[in-house]
């Protein structure tokens, strides 16, 4: 795939507006190997230089952390250097996580490679590594300076699993902001990276900056875009320490579903409703039965997730399919 110049040229020129000399780009081993020179024009332009890590969640610690930050030092990279994370959710994660703490902070660019980094992980400046398989266990919340627009072609590449994790946040954005999306992505009979649309993903972005802008910190509001998560961190801790480990969107989505259930269970949500999300999960991921056993493996996880507030377990409470927001776009 070729460069797409003007998404290209859109990043040079903020990068010349704020007179910037020295680039770093921060990609893992697969975003490299299939393109190597997307991101050439910056070569020409400044001091650019590439750190390579290995893909995957296992590259988000911290002592990744700690390769990138000693190799930023031993070249002599000052404050005014900038980060450009070129990848999916890991290489955003890790990046921004490093470019917050070196130097306490510097600039920060993400280019999203993956669905869902598309349209979630590049925005709302969380950030941060794993520890012990527990996610983002440690990082900070700090908004990227800049987002480059997602190019979509970047999709024709991912792996049936990536593209499925990135799926599973855009059936949680449906699930709370839009009963239009759900209804699109119900009609959908299989899963590939040409039915992704773009407007899709400009809708989820949109979902995500406007929550993001009403509790940038992550203290009240923004906590809604958790759902899912709490079971699906859990899930995805445990498969990681397993040895089997699933993508994150992947596991949120699982998660989706038996929230869900709770959900329909405690009343807080019709049981069509919940019907529904389990039917669309269904169809698209393969989902695993969760017996009491599998239950006991989970409450460690689950009790180290981070929403939980005085030992108690939080859970997004969500009362119908788009609920959230009445206005669509």
């Amino acid at each position: 795939m070729k460069e797409d110049c003007n998404l290209v040229q859109h990043l040079v020129d903020y990068l010349r507006k704020h007179s910037v000399r020295q680039v770093v780009v921060l990609a893992d081993a697969n975003v490299q190997a299939l393109y190597p020179h997307y991101l050439s024009p910056l070569a020409a332009s400044f001091d650019c230089h590439t750190i390579v890590v290995p893909a995957g969640e296992a590259s988000k610690t911290l002592g990744q952390a700690e390769k990138i930050w000693r190799e930023l030092l031993d070249r002599q990279y000052g404050k005014d250097v900038v980060m450009v994370n070129f990848g999916g959710g890991m290489i955003c994660d890790l990046g921004g996580f490093v470019a917050a703490t070196y130097k306490r902070g510097v600039r920060c660019v993400n280019v999203p490679t993956t669905l869902l980094a598309m349209i979630d992980a590049a925005y709302g400046g969380k950030t941060g590594v794993d520890v012990d398989h527990v996610k983002n266990c440690v990082g900070v919340i700090r908004q990227p300076d800049l987002v480059v627009p997602a190019d979509v072609a970047f999709l024709q590449t991912l792996p049936v699993e990536e593209l499925k994790s990135g799926f599973g946040e855009l059936i949680k954005y449906a699930v709370l902001f839009s009963t239009d999306l759900f209804s699109e992505l119900e009609g959908m009979n299989c899963l590939t990276a040409n039915q992704i649309r773009p407007e899709w993903v400009a809708k989820c972005v949109y979902f995500k900056e406007t929550v993001v802008a009403l509790d940038p910190d992550d203290r009240s509001e923004r906590r809604v875009l958790n759902f899912g998560h709490t079971y699906g961190h859990a899930w995805e801790s445990l498969c990681a320490a397993q040895g089997n480990p699933v993508p994150h969107g992947v596991a949120v989505a699982i998660g989706m579903l038996y929230e869900s259930r709770r959900l329909a269970h405690l009343g807080t949500m019709p049981q069509e409703d919940a019907q529904r999300i389990e039917q669309l999960v269904r169809r698209h991921f393969d989902v695993p039965e969760w017996d009491e056993p599998v239950m006991e493996q989970l409450n460690p996880y689950l009790f180290q997730d981070k929403k939980n507030v005085s030992d108690k377990v939080g859970f997004v409470e969500i009362h119908r399919i788009g609920g959230l927001f009445y206005k669509e776009v």
